[in-house]
């Protein structure tokens, strides 16, 4: 019997070695292991930026909600997160990368906006939701019930593999754990820690890494002259489907969403949101993706019919905007967005009645970086 246990114990240390080490990281960067309900309650502000349970964001948005009752809320992917409430004068949460299909849409508003002081909903309508060779939205007009979502503070044997893989690349250091604030913030999650990314207590993204190379031209940024995006354009993959007609399906739901938020009060802010402009080129270029003229234009017509408010800000140059301000291929700075806000604002959208004009100029004035405008928390 005592030889067994020997042989027991003996084949566990190995095991248990290997699992010890990824877990006092994830446990110590407060990637696993620790929720964020109680940060969440006490207000304070926090970088919460997970590397492998991503997952997770949306039980953050979803909790944050629950303990707010925003007048103004962005929501849409992650083209939305530049939104910041610093621009706004009424109460403001960023819902942004909570939606993937423009499906997604009415689930969210029910689940989380519902008995809600909400009164201004400013979404991104990203152009391939209007693409059926990217979303068939198939499973529509099937009912989407509301849905709740868990935290999972337990990692995954993936997790802890992908731990040992990436300390053993040198993705990250464990010394980085050493501190978890950030000017006044406390930071969770490796995202946070190592690269400096993750959402604030508003809501928003911040880069913080990216920004960094952006700022020193370091060709290891993501998508560094957007050649991660110049290849999907090449092989029409990866949100860059080829298509020539708008998807009348997604006319359709966007009638329903736009229908519910009618119903529930809601007044409408919508935009179509940027491309580089070198992307922009890229597209029209090929010939491929002449569906993206039509966008507007098509949606338009249902957003006159509840009397709300659709931009296309597809160009940066509209609203003086540049391919110096972007994060990436599709993906503008926190400069892009606010320029973008003051041009809605002076071309007569409701959003002036949320927003200080002069205080948004004078921002812009004073503006931190080509990439930034407020304190990065």
């Amino acid at each position: 019997m005592r030889r067994f246990v020997f042989k027991i114990i003996l084949f566990c240390v190995p095991l248990i070695v290997v699992l010890l080490y990824p877990s006092i990281l994830l446990f110590s960067s407060g990637e696993s292991f620790k929720t964020i309900d109680e940060l969440i309650k006490s207000n304070k502000d926090y970088l919460i930026g997970y590397l492998y349970d991503e997952d997770n964001y949306n039980y953050l948005k979803q909790a944050e909600l629950e303990n707010r009752s925003p007048q103004i809320v962005a929501l849409g992917s992650s083209r939305v997160l530049q939104f910041r409430d610093s621009m706004f004068t009424q109460s403001f949460y960023n819902a942004g990368y909570t939606i993937v299909s423009i499906s997604d849409f009415a689930p969210f508003i029910r689940s989380n906006l519902k008995n809600k002081k909400t009164k201004l909903l400013l979404i991104g309508l990203d152009q391939w939701m209007f693409n059926e060779n990217w979303d068939d939205l198939d499973d529509y007009p099937k009912l989407r019930h509301p849905r709740q979502f868990s935290f999972i503070s337990t990692p995954s044997p993936k997790t802890l593999f992908n731990v040992w893989s990436d300390v053993f690349t040198r993705k990250y250091s464990t010394e980085v754990i050493s501190t978890q604030t950030h000017n006044t913030a406390i930071k969770i999650g490796l995202n946070a820690i190592v690269n400096h990314t993750g959402f604030r207590k508003d809501g928003s993204l911040y880069y913080g890494r990216q920004i960094e190379k952006l700022l020193s031209h370091d060709s290891t940024a993501h998508d560094f002259e957007y050649m991660d995006t110049y290849t999907r354009i090449k092989e029409g993959n990866r949100r860059f489907q080829y298509s020539d007609k708008v998807h009348e399906k997604a006319l359709l739901v966007l009638k329903d969403l736009l229908l519910l938020c009618k119903k529930m009060d809601i007044y409408v802010v919508a935009i179509l949101p940027p491309f580089a402009n070198g992307v922009n080129k890229k597209m029209i270029a090929s010939k491929n993706y002449t569906y993206l003229e039509d966008i507007h234009s098509r949606s338009s017509e249902i957003f006159k019919q509840y009397s709300f408010e659709l931009w296309d800000m597809s160009n940066l140059t509209k609203y003086n905007s540049n391919d110096n301000e972007v994060l990436d291929g599709f993906h503008g700075s926190e400069v892009t967005y606010l320029k973008m806000l003051i041009y809605m604002i002076e071309k007569g959208s409701i959003l002036k009645e949320f927003t200080e004009l002069n205080t948004l100029q004078n921002d812009l004035k004073n503006k931190t970086s080509a990439y930034s405008v407020y304190p990065n928390v």
